[in-house]
């Protein structure tokens, strides 16, 4: 199992893990995008306001 295991990581190119780690950065950061992009809305801001640290 092991020895699998390091025959796929050796046969992985590394472009792909640099693609597949851009892909998870950008999912978690994307609420922050979305309020850049797209601006505050009414809803945004009762979430702040409702559901912000007191």
């Amino acid at each position: 199992m092991r020895q699998a295991t390091y025959r796929l990581v050796r046969s992985t190119p590394p472009a792909l893990v640099y693609v597949i780690f851009l892909l998870l950065l950008v999912l978690a950061v994307a609420p922050a995008f979305r309020v850049v992009l797209f601006g505050l809305s009414l809803d945004d801001l009762l979430q702040l306001r409702c559901f912000g640290p007191a």
